[in-house]
């Protein structure tokens, strides 16, 4: 059987909620496509499955669950980073299609990326009054889409409430956004820990220069269903 791991990232301190990804560690010499990997990432319907090519070098494709792929997202690449570490290899860097990230895990079990936020897709940002509007959200405002709507908690404390929605690419709402988070840590100028989605995921971000910000956030393993190993282990079968 393929190896692959179910893993929420951005979980709360319990170890509870986050956004899932499938990482699927591919065989050696896999002869599979980029359209076959999209295709078992579509009909599992998982937010982002990882594919790790090469796990020495850090080579990964990413896919999302709506037939598109993912240059750059960061709840799939924390989620490889945990994965990997779970088989006791834990990489300086992955390497998406958008180019190298920095990345590592902390003692505590805080796993962190760096990477330009322009590799971000081109989220909007909404602001409201306090957080217990956005807790009240069931969509976005009018006139809105691909959009991040925040509100202050705690000001002080960096402390933002968020939720994020993208109707026009038949995305429902993403529980936890890290991309979305690092392009609202360079708007505002300063670290956030941001509780995000319906069950307040958890994610950490830190600028760390003109063009860079770090992202952060921990993560919990699942065994996947037997579906999705059944279909990962088809996808490899007689390739």
């Amino acid at each position: 059987m393929i190896d692959c791991w179910m893993v929420r990232a951005f979980v709360n301190a319990e170890g509870m909620h986050g956004n899932p990804a499938l990482v699927v560690a591919e065989p050696e010499g896999a002869s599979v496509t980029a359209a076959q990997r999209q295709e078992v990432a579509t009909r599992l319907g998982v937010p982002a499955t990882v594919f790790v090519r090469d796990a020495d070098r850090g080579r990964i494709s990413i896919h999302s669950s709506y037939g598109q792929p993912i240059r750059f997202g960061g709840h799939p690449l924390l989620a490889t980073v945990e994965a990997l570490h779970s088989i006791g290899r834990v990489p300086r860097e992955l390497i998406p299609d958008a180019g190298p990230v920095p990345c590592r895990r902390d003692a505590d079990g805080t796993v962190w990326l760096t990477a330009p936020e322009a590799w971000s897709k081109p989220w909007r940002h909404y602001q409201m009054a306090d957080a217990t509007e956005i807790d009240a959200l069931t969509g976005l405002p009018d006139g809105e889409d691909f959009t991040q709507v925040w509100a202050w908690e705690d000001e002080a404390a960096g402390r933002v409430r968020a939720r994020l929605w993208a109707p026009r690419i038949g995305k429902g709402e993403d529980e936890a956004c890290g991309s979305a988070s690092m392009l609202l840590t360079r708007k505002l100028g300063r670290g956030l820990e941001v509780l995000h989605g319906r069950h307040r995921a958890v994610i950490r971000t830190r600028p760390v220069d003109e063009t860079r910000v770090e992202l952060g956030g921990r993560c919990a393993i699942d065994q996947p269903a037997a579906h999705v190993r059944e279909a990962v282990a088809a996808l490899y079968a007689d390739r």
